[in-house]
């Protein structure tokens, strides 16, 4: 029997939503079309929610079941992110005014978690592997988020389809100094952090690994230049303009993976994804993530066994909406 399940995932900017059908003899979960609204675009909810129907050609109160993860916190009423969406997110009044089926309001990166539980992950276009370790298919497993915030969560499959989903803001971890960095690394870092505070209240890994984290790169390398904007320090790095910001985001984005590892000791595996990740695929490559990641010796050995790698398919927080939808909502 097939079952369908909108899937949304909603950010500060736009919101990607798409339909997944759902067979549940078998547990396949397919995404059969999305379509992706800039807020900006929208004045309330629900025009918003009107025109994910109108791209969709399917009605929310025609759905099996509706699935949204959103950044900011959902309190069973309203979604509250302070001086992010541009109009109210009162999901459960529009929910019962349309009669929605059953549905959720989860943080955005329980999505991209979900699909790590599902067969996305077994197809080799949809992932980027960084090394060859195994997955414990059943172990637990950090999703981990680069693009207008830094985003995470950790969880674990269970062999009945369940899962168990961790609650963290990692991103809101303050930047750490590794105990073996080269002292040329030690002073470039203090000379970062002491420009970063004059610059913000607050130090933390998302305040250069982030879409307005390239820019405080940018600014501290490049003193000297016009101030621009995060798409323009992007196009900057691809373009090989800013090779020094390209090292560093690379170093402290090997640092933060090393971090998050040493914290979870995930052995079901490290799996980023996010605009600025997808869109800066080559840092990845370089000797300066890895010099980043190797900068914390501890468990070295241990933490090489576990899987790491980019989730590049970008359905795949529509498919881990259907996932979630599917063993929560039905």
């Amino acid at each position: 029997m097939k079952k369908y399940i909108i899937s949304c995932d909603l950010g500060g900017t736009k919101c990607a939503a798409g339909i997944v059908e759902y067979h549940a003899d078998t547990f396949d979960l397919i995404c059969k079309k999305t379509c992706s609204i800039e807020l900006k675009k929208t004045n309330s909810l629900t025009e918003l929610i009107q025109q994910i129907e109108s791209e969709l050609n399917l009605q929310f109160s025609d759905a099996d079941a509706v699935c949204i993860g959103a950044a900011g916190q959902y309190n069973g009423e309203s979604l509250i992110y302070e001086g992010v969406y541009p109009y109210p997110m009162d999901f459960a009044q529009l929910a019962a005014k349309q009669k929605w089926p059953p549905f959720a309001v989860i943080h955005d990166y329980s999505l991209i978690l979900c699909a790590t539980f599902t067969d996305y992950m077994n197809q080799s276009e949809n992932i980027k592997r960084l090394n060859s370790s195994n997955m414990n298919k059943y172990g637990r497993r950090v999703a981990l988020g680069v693009g207008t915030g830094l985003g995470m969560k950790d969880g674990a499959l269970f062999p009945n389809g369940e899962f168990w989903l961790g609650q963290n803001e990692a991103g809101h971890i303050g930047i750490t100094l590794p105990p073996t960095a080269p002292l040329e690394k030690k002073q470039l870092h203090l000379e970062l952090m002491k420009f970063l505070q004059h610059h913000h209240s607050s130090v933390t890994f998302e305040k250069i690994l982030s879409g307005p984290g390239i820019v405080n790169l940018y600014e501290f390398f490049y003193p000297d230049r016009e101030k621009i904007q995060p798409e323009q320090v992007g196009a900057a790095m691809r373009e090989g303009k800013a090779m020094e910001l390209n090292h560093a985001f690379a170093w402290y984005m090997g640092l933060f993976v090393s971090t998050i590892q040493l914290c979870f000791m995930p052995d079901g595996g490290v799996w980023i994804t996010g605009g600025v990740a997808l869109h800066h695929m080559d840092i990845f490559d370089g000797e300066h993530f890895y010099s980043g990641i190797n900068a914390s010796p501890a468990y070295a050995d241990q933490r090489s066994r576990y899987p790491l790698g980019i989730m590049s398919n970008q359905n795949h927080a529509i498919l881990g909406g259907g996932y979630y939808a599917s063993k929560r909502l039905m």
